[in-house]
């Protein structure tokens, strides 16, 4: 965390319809497929793709396909093998064969990174796709196809934004080993220079354990993973500067649940797992505020009718998440993802495929594509307000990671006082608020602290304690977007409300 402004403020919160449309688009399992549009997910029947697991689709962002792959084949547009589009490495009973990755400031140049199944020698690899080759249809460029980055790895493959919100991480993990290992896609290409991070469960044993998704939440700053061997979930912070992985939460799964899919809810506060052999899918709280409390979190939120298995889990354009029923025409959805437990309103057989059969696998997209974007307004304190009147006040300073105010902080603060002098019969409630960076458990009890030591000033001011009430909620309560600094700025505050 950064030396800051905290503001005390006001806000309604306000999620935007998701703007980018690069995941309009998804092809799966046997030929399957959806188009999301203004009255929801479409079902498309016009899919070369047959996959077991792993596959990824690319659009541009109006929301014009461009291609999609199973690892080996790439698909383009007009449901053909693209030019120069067959024999990549990656593998189609690979967990995550395949991720899009937009190359930064070159229109029409995508990345396509590629894993092999179970620890196979071809690893992570990339080919260059330019999709404004062959009238638009798109070819695998020769000179830039696969080309060897890491092996022997895992099948996990997860991509975001840099913090910058130019450049795009890839990341994948390890085999026999605990290293993550972190790839910047910069307009210069794929820098093969990997951030790597030694942390959490060393992954080996069977070839099950090479399984199982990860995933980033959509504004970087998590990671989370599935080994469905041992049906351990992993937890980390995920720092989107500089690549690295830190601060790991391990919580066991029931025997033979064979944990594979996970996702972040949209606003970043939850987790869902899914357990495959079982049906079930299962929700943790990244606010519960410690590791202990993350892990004691574990709920069922839902099961399928008759416990077939539910495999990979995407959260989409319209906020909610989906998921495969396997062997089934339909897909599921959780309604809700941003609530606690079962009001999170997990459904079954929600997406009607039109015939067509869903295996494990969902695409792989880059996370980013789905943060919220929010920029509301706010109302500054001039030393007047009305009960129920919620306002911003501004330079409230802290010293750097803690909640020790500064002095620059008293005029601010003294306004408050007179205000409360002046209204002996108002009550006001304290709320500390962060940006994403840095680990949310700890972020939140800073929030707690920093609202908590406002109300210790305006108590040494001769204001009465028992008038005033305070709360920490961390990052989990956005007013603008984490993707810039002037978005995080925004949103390391503490709100001020007359009650």
């Amino acid at each position: 965390m950064k030396n800051f402004t905290l503001l005390l403020s006001f806000f309604i919160p306000v999620f935007s319809v998701f703007a980018q449309k690069e995941a309009d688009f998804w092809y799966f399992g046997r030929n399957a497929g959806i188009q999301f549009t203004a009255n929801g997910p479409v079902a498309l029947e016009n899919g070369a793709l047959t996959t077991d697991e792993g596959c990824s689709v690319i659009s541009t962002k109006e929301g014009k396909l461009l291609f999609y792959t199973d690892g080996i084949t790439v698909w383009n547009s007009s449901h053909k093998i693209m030019s120069n589009g067959a024999g990549l490495k990656g593998d189609p009973s690979s967990t995550q064969s395949s991720v899009a990755i937009p190359r930064p400031k070159h229109p029409g140049e995508y990345y396509l990174f590629t894993v092999a199944a179970t620890a196979q020698e071809a690893g992570i690899r990339y080919s260059l796709v330019d999709t404004r080759l062959n009238g638009g249809l798109g070819e695998v460029v020769q000179a830039e196809k696969n080309i060897p980055l890491e092996t022997p790895v895992t099948e996990k493959l997860t991509a975001v934004a840099h913090r910058n919100g130019t450049d795009i991480w890839v990341i994948g993990h390890g085999w026999k080993n605990n290293e993550f290992i972190a790839y910047l896609v910069t307009e210069a290409g794929v820098n093969k220079t990997e951030v790597r991070s030694k942390v959490g469960m060393v992954h080996d044993g069977g070839s099950l354990n090479t399984q199982g998704y990860m995933k980033s939440n959509p504004d970087g700053s998590n990671l989370a993973l599935a080994l469905e061997e041992v049906d351990f979930v992993e937890m980390f912070d995920f720092d989107n500067s500089t690549g690295m992985v830190s601060n790991p939460i391990t919580v066991k799964m029931k025997d033979k649940s064979y944990v594979y899919g996970v996702e972040f809810s949209p606003d970043g506060s939850l987790l869902y797992a899914t357990a495959a052999g079982t049906g079930e899918i299962y929700q943790f709280n990244l606010q519960a505020g410690s590791t202990e409390l993350i892990q004691a979190s574990q709920v069922l939120v839902g099961q399928s009718p008759n416990k077939e298995w539910i495999g990979a889990m995407q959260i989409a354009a319209d906020g909610k998440i989906y998921f495969p029923i396997y062997n089934t025409p339909f897909l599921g959805t959780i309604e809700k993802p941003n609530a606690l437990g079962t009001a999170c309103g997990v459904k079954m057989n929600t997406v009607d495929l039109k015939g067509k059969m869903c295996t494990l696998g969902l695409p792989t997209f880059t996370q980013s594509f789905f943060e919220n974007t929010k920029n509301e307004t706010v109302t500054y304190f001039t030393g007047t307000a009305k009960k129920g009147q919620k306002l911003v006040l501004k330079n409230v300073n802290f010293d750097f990671a803690k909640s020790t105010l500064q002095a620059s902080s008293d005029a601010e603060l003294m306004k408050v006082v007179a205000f409360m002098k002046a209204n002996p019969t108002y009550k006001i409630a304290l709320s500390g608020h962060t940006d994403n960076i840095g680990n949310k458990s700890s972020n939140l009890l800073l929030s707690q602290n920093r609202s908590a030591a406002v109300k210790a000033y305006l108590v040494s001011k001769g204001i009465a304690a028992n008038r005033i009430e305070t709360a920490g909620y961390g990052s989990s309560k956005p007013v603008a977007s984490n993707s810039t600094d002037a978005g995080r700025a925004k949103n390391r505050r503490v709100e001020f409300v007359v009650l």
